[in-house]
């Protein structure tokens, strides 16, 4: 086959393969084109002849002659480049460029091949990649991707965040060294389950952070397998620890409710039965010589009524349900009497001390709520002390002369009374500090505490324009100091016998209560003392005795708030039809909650606690009738 033959066939099969070529000269011109390559750059053959590599290529173009040089000592170079079609569009191009040498004339023969779906599809991919790795960098999920044996291959910043641990320490982790012991055997039986059957929808783990928080996690987690082998779980997470203690707190309130309800229902029928009991003592006592022996026991039996009542003020104060009740109060009587329930609120091997001082120590205040107050106080620093320690509990008072900085605001000059708390427990971070008066915070194990206890401390104290200072390091115990403004006027206590005697009066009464003993107890206190009592059993009852009486014929109503027929609400408005000067003086032995149900809510001014004595009873006629 001669030279000419040779080209020829050269030719026929360069022009009818699917691979572009050309030829190019040193001047970089087009010497030769084939079918394929006038086809895609949209020329015909004759048109690319007369043009040159610059005028269609982007990449090789400008830097062609430099390129050609190169060659001449190279066996070959591959490179990528982008060239422009007759219509304008651009096409990514990989070229095979080799030099070689016909009749004595050195050209750069091209090998192109359009490689745009594929740039198209790497693109792609790499936007997919980077859209992945953003995803997987700010998600706000915790996702984790874990070999079988358990370590981690990787893990995203927020389940950092979450965790504590660095990437260096995660990469000496496993999954285990961070399963809650308590839910040791389910997290691992799931994590098992997950490389077993490749795919587990729904998980809810309990986990420990590098800080000893509990972490716990919903989420789901799949399996991939190469060659019927696991190679690694991917796994997304939820981090619902708030959110489940938000859930456990709710279902604490809900018990709370429950447990505040029953609490409040005992409360009234124990709160009639203390009238009773409180009412006819003093009122025997009255009646007979201080040195008769049946005063003692009367005595004995009121006390007894005394500290019943007591007893059922903080059974609402521990339901959150008692009725306000300010008045002058001796905070050092009022920390002493609570100082026996103290006691039996510690651990034996806690040392207790009360110091209280010498005079008394008068603030305005709600003494139930105070009293929840300090017991709040006390069962933080049982808890704070769970090996054993030293509480003290002190009242007294402090003159500041200039201003003094709290935790939280200065506190104005003045005289104030202060209630100590002082712990040798386990102390608090300063961190730990400017949370601990927050609702729902707690240093507590889940279970163990609610967060609502110093929250409810703190704001009980501003409402009675009061301050709370706290000093506290860890392992140095703690000290709680609270700062009532002292009041100079008397105490307001139990009437005496001889105060009674200026506690009478000459009005007409309408008592109306569902419990005849009530009825019965009221009456023979305030008829010996000069009033006319009229007694109902019921509203209607009521509302036809002072029909009969006649306008302007009863000066005061004295109605308990809920009774089965018709509430006291309702009764006082339609008795004002009939007496319109009439004064309202409501009781009860329920607690706010329950009164709120029925759409009464009690104003201090003409409101009345059972159970009632007689002594505050006739204060609180007088104090509405003068």
């Amino acid at each position: 086959m001669d030279d000419k033959e040779l080209y020829r066939l050269f030719k026929r099969v360069v022009d009818t393969a699917s691979v572009e070529f050309y030829l190019l000269n040193a001047e970089g011109r087009f010497g030769y084109v084939n079918q394929a390559a006038a086809k895609s750059l949209g020329y015909s053959e004759e048109e690319l002849l007369a043009l040159h590599i610059a005028d269609v290529d982007l990449g090789l173009g400008p830097d062609f002659p430099s390129c050609f040089l190169a060659l001449k000592g190279q066996d070959g170079l591959q490179r990528e480049t982008t060239q422009r079609t007759r219509d304008g569009r651009l096409v990514e191009k990989d070229l095979s460029l080799n030099y070689l040498i016909l009749d004595s004339v050195g050209y750069l023969s091209v090998f192109a091949r359009d490689i745009s779906e594929r740039k198209r599809m790497e693109n792609a991919l790499r936007e997919s990649e980077e859209q992945y790795r953003e995803l997987f960098e700010n998600a706000s999920d915790l996702i984790q991707i874990v070999r079988p044996d358990g370590r981690f291959l990787f893990v995203n910043p927020a389940w950092l965040e979450t965790f504590g641990y660095s990437r260096e320490e995660v990469a000496r982790l496993t999954i285990f060294d961070l399963i809650d012991p308590e839910c040791a055997g389910h997290c691992q039986e799931t994590f098992r389950n997950v490389i077993r059957a490749g795919r587990v929808e729904r998980i809810e783990s309990s986990f420990v952070a590098k800080s000893g928080a509990k972490v716990i996690l919903q989420g789901s987690a799949n399996c991939r397998y190469e060659k019927g082998e696991p190679r690694f779980a991917r796994c997304i997470f939820r981090n619902v620890t708030e959110e489940k203690k938000l859930q456990a707190q709710l279902l604490q309130s809900q018990k709370m409710e429950a447990v505040g309800r029953l609490t409040s229902g005992v409360a009234h029928d124990f709160n009639n039965l203390l009238t009773t009991i409180l009412s006819y003592s003093e009122l025997y006592l009255m009646r007979l010589p201080q040195e008769d022996p049946l005063a003692e026991a009367l005595r004995a039996i009121r006390d007894a009524g005394t500290r019943g009542a007591a007893l059922t003020r903080q059974l609402l104060t521990f339901s959150r349900n008692q009725v306000v009740d300010v008045r002058v109060i001796d905070l050092n009587r009022v920390v002493s009497d609570l100082g026996k329930m103290i006691r039996r609120l510690l651990h034996p091997d806690i040392s207790f001390s009360l110091e209280v001082a010498p005079e008394p120590t008068r603030i305005l205040a709600d003494p139930h709520q105070i009293e929840q107050v300090l017991l709040n106080l006390v069962i933080n620093a049982r808890d704070a002390m769970p090996n054993g320690g030293e509480l003290t509990v002190a009242c007294g008072e402090e003159l500041l002369e200039a201003p003094e900085f709290s935790n939280f605001a200065s506190i104005a000059p003045g005289h104030y009374v202060v209630l100590t708390v002082r712990d040798t427990g386990e102390g608090m971070s300063k961190e730990v500090q400017e949370q601990i008066f927050e609702p729902f915070f707690t240093t507590k194990p889940q279970g163990k505490g609610t967060g609502l206890g110093l929250a409810t401390a703190y704001g009980i104290v501003k409402q009675h324009s009061g301050y709370i200072v706290v000093r506290s390091e860890v392992g140095s115990g703690a000290l709680f100091r609270l700062y009532f403004p002292m009041v100079q006027a008397p105490v307001e206590s139990v009437v005496s016998e001889a105060v009674f005697k200026v506690l009478q009066g000459r009005e007409t009464i309408l008592v109306v209560d569902d419990e005849p003993e009530i009825l019965e107890v009221v009456r023979l206190s305030l008829e010996p003392l000069g009033y006319e009592v009229l007694v109902a059993a019921s509203g209607r009852e009521a509302l036809r005795i002072a029909g009969e009486k006649g306008r302007g014929g009863i000066e005061l109503l004295l109605a308990d708030l809920i009774m089965p027929d018709m509430n006291g609400r309702k009764l006082a408005e339609k008795m004002r039809l009939l007496h319109p000067a009439a004064k309202v003086l409501f009781m009860s032995g329920y607690a706010d909650s329950m009164l709120a149900e029925f759409g009464v809510s009690p104003a201090p001014a003409n409101f009345i606690s059972k159970p009632l004595a007689p002594g505050e009873l006739a204060t609180a006629l007088r104090r509405i009738l003068d």
